[in-house]
């Protein structure tokens, strides 16, 4: 009989010794390969993420930085037509006292002229009729005035401008 039980203690060893052989092995042969290729896919998986998350903030950025500088080019905008309307009014301003000055220089020859008692050649030498449209020519004095308010004008529109930009 000791034979036999020790026939089968030898199998059953034996088997034992397969058994946690076979373990191992699926351990080391089927377990771990799955495993690491499970983390390598989960990093891969991972870094993937990070990127698309890294493009997406910098297209975020992106179009903050593109939104900051269409505003920015819309203020300049606005400031430009606010400037160039400030002009157009200096200007209309200029021409408006430029045409009724002349006006004024005309009615006032006019009248001298009408009031002098010379002879009629005389009168006209001494008051010369003038343009009374707005194209005319005015004294130094007036025109220099009319003029410097002018580029004041301009100047003022200039530093508003200047002002409404920073």
């Amino acid at each position: 009989m000791a034979s036999a039980a020790d026939t089968f203690l030898k199998i059953s060893v034996a088997i034992s010794l397969l058994g946690a052989a076979g373990s191992v092995g699926y351990y080391y042969a089927v377990y771990l390969p799955a495993r690491d290729v499970q983390l390598d896919n989960d990093r891969r998986l991972d870094k993937a993420r990070a990127e698309i998350a890294k493009r997406a903030a910098e297209e975020r950025a992106q179009q903050e930085r593109d939104a900051t500088e269409q505003r920015r080019a819309a203020e300049r905008a606005v400031a430009q037509a606010g400037y160039e309307t400030c002009i157009s009014r200096a200007e209309a301003v200029y021409n408006a006292t430029w045409a009724s000055n002349c006006k004024s220089v005309a009615e006032r020859v006019r009248k001298q002229r009408s009031a002098c008692n010379l002879a009629p050649t005389a009168c006209d030498s001494i008051y010369p009729a003038t343009d009374a449209g707005p194209n005319c020519s005015l004294p130094t004095s007036l025109a220099s005035s009319i003029n410097a308010n002018l580029q004041q004008g301009k100047e003022r529109c200039l530093q508003e401008s200047k002002a409404g930009l920073q």
